[in-house]
């Protein structure tokens, strides 16, 4: 199965948080999954997830942005990983730690939820689940 592992940057989690994380990923793949990511360059789930991948022995695949824009960057980057998908995974923080410098939301505008913070993985687990895939938000 080829699975799309995206969610939030490094800087939304701590050090607990990505251990958390780290052992969600372990325990999703299979022997002979292939990991999709999205190469951010921030860190974070794209990053752990082919970290654990070739921990595991697994085959990967990154797709990274051209541009660090929505319109001609992310949202391009987010459809090839759903479209290459066969399921998507978006793992995301309940908060923020207090250290966390970036934009603030109220709500994750994608779920239209407050029970995890907003990512731009949400966004591609929709897209997913519109293409016909399996999609999933996993909050630590």
């Amino acid at each position: 199965m080829r699975v799309g592992i995206v969610g939030s940057e490094a800087a939304k989690f701590t050090p607990e948080t990505e251990a958390a994380t780290r052992a969600l990923i372990r325990g999703h793949l299979q022997p002979d999954d292939v990991v999709v990511s999205g190469a951010c360059h921030l860190g974070g789930i794209d990053l752990w997830a082919v970290e654990e991948a070739k921990n595991l022995g697994l085959a990967y695949q990154e797709f990274a942005p051209l541009y660090h824009s929505w319109e001609n960057g992310y949202k391009v980057r987010n459809i090839q990983i759903a479209r290459d998908s066969d399921q998507v995974i978006c793992i995301t923080v309940r908060e923020l730690p207090p250290s966390y410098s970036g934009m603030r939301f109220g709500y994750c505008y994608h779920c239209r939820t407050n029970e995890h913070v907003k990512s731009g993985g949400c966004w591609t687990v929709k897209y997913a689940k519109s293409i016909g895939k399996e999609g999933y938000v996993r909050i630590v």
